[in-house]
């Protein structure tokens, strides 16, 4: 099937491209600069645990505040947060008083990011083909995690820094320029917030979903920095699977969102893949573990569509900001609550085991077979 882009989903995509390869040059290797620099990993997991309590305190207050003053003003809010977060970044100092400042703009720069591109890409996809369109996204956002990753990795083994942070910055701000140019006009609703009606509303089975799905990101933090301890101590080690997994990733995703559109429902199989590649990840060197790298890029992004493609379909059920409000309020609660627990486990190899094993509970979930029509309002 061949999708036609419109202006806007062109726009979109250079957005996509743009704030993912700005992104990733440095977000990657936040948790062995901190390592490298001095910090223990119980002081990775306190940033970690800070990154999601300030993420959840800002859930409702960020919705509001997308909803008066509209999308592109908050990606303006996200992108100072990612310039400032950047030049602390490469002017680390030793206390809790620096992993809280950094928590809490990387908070605050990632509500600012993912709150307005949830909404871009609902605008921008069709009712009747989201995997399809989901994929094609997925494939831009690949593309610039595969190129973006290793030249990260590559500078801060050789040079500084600084190159990644003026780059970074500076492409981040480049990528206001198409959501400028987007033409969505902003309607403030007015419409109240209603968080608890909204949650009670959804089926239980999605929230234990989306909270499963969320210990995804716990895992994909904590592998950077256990690759660095137990494999090679460089940046290029973690860069280079980075970018084998995601080359894997960029291929493996329009083929099987064409699948996923169809009457089939990969959940399961996916969990228990995603979970299956870890566990061989954690227990394999050289060779092995770049082939588990390129099959880990291909059972992820099976994982990622199942999950996206539920969450995207619900979506047209709900109000707008109060489903985002919601979705948020479960991934950061759930996210702290788990690494809470990650805080009392001495080892990165534990912490991870563990996160798996919540994961495969996601296994428990069943639902109906749905296509993106399924969810649009009558």
């Amino acid at each position: 099937m061949v999708i036609v882009m419109d202006s806007n989903q062109k726009k979109f995509n250079i957005y996509v491209f743009l704030s993912t390869f700005a992104r990733n040059l440095v977000e990657l290797f936040i948790p062995i600069m901190l390592y490298k620099f001095g910090y223990d990993i119980k002081d990775v997991i306190f940033y970690l645990l800070m990154m999601n309590v300030f993420s959840l305190i800002m859930s409702y207050p960020s919705t509001m505040f997308s909803n008066k003053f509209g999308n592109k003003a908050f990606t303006v809010v996200g992108v100072i947060a990612f310039a400032v977060l950047q030049i602390l970044l490469g002017n680390m100092w030793m206390g809790n008083s620096y992993l809280l400042c950094i928590g809490f703009l990387f908070a605050l720069y990632r509500r600012g990011y993912w709150m307005p591109r949830r909404y871009y890409n609902l605008k921008v996809m069709g009712k009747n083909n989201i995997s399809s369109s989901y994929s094609i996204i997925t494939i831009v956002n690949q593309l610039g995690i595969v190129i973006s990753s290793y030249i990260g990795s590559l500078v801060l083994d050789f040079l500084s820094i600084d190159y990644l942070i003026v780059i970074a910055i500076i492409l981040f701000l480049l990528s206001l320029l198409p959501i400028h140019f987007m033409e969505f006009e902003h309607k403030e609703t007015n419409s109240k917030i209603e968080v608890l009606k909204t949650m009670l509303s959804i089926p239980k089975r999605d929230l234990f979903m989306f909270a499963t799905y969320e210990i995804w990101y716990i895992v994909k933090f904590l592998f950077p920095i256990y690759l660095f301890l137990y494999v090679k101590e460089t940046y290029q080690t973690v860069g280079i699977l980075s970018l084998i997994t995601n080359l894997a990733t960029m291929i493996f995703a329009y083929f099987y969102g064409k699948k996923i559109n169809k009457d089939k429902n990969f959940l399961k199989l996916s969990i228990f893949l995603i979970c299956l590649v870890y566990f061989l990840k954690l227990n394999v060197f050289g060779v092995l573990l770049v082939v588990i790298s390129f099959i880990e890029g291909i059972v992820c992004k099976m994982y990622e569509i199942s999950v996206q493609k539920e969450f995207y379909a619900l979506s047209k059920k709900f109000e707008y900001h109060s489903y985002n409000c919601v979705y948020d309020i479960i991934q950061n609660l759930f996210r702290s609550l788990v690494t809470i627990v990650l805080y009392f486990i001495p080892d990165v190899r534990w912490m991870i085991i563990v996160c798996l094993l919540v994961m495969l509970s996601g296994m428990l979930v069943t639902f109906k077979k749905l296509k993106g029509r399924d969810y649009v309002k009558k």
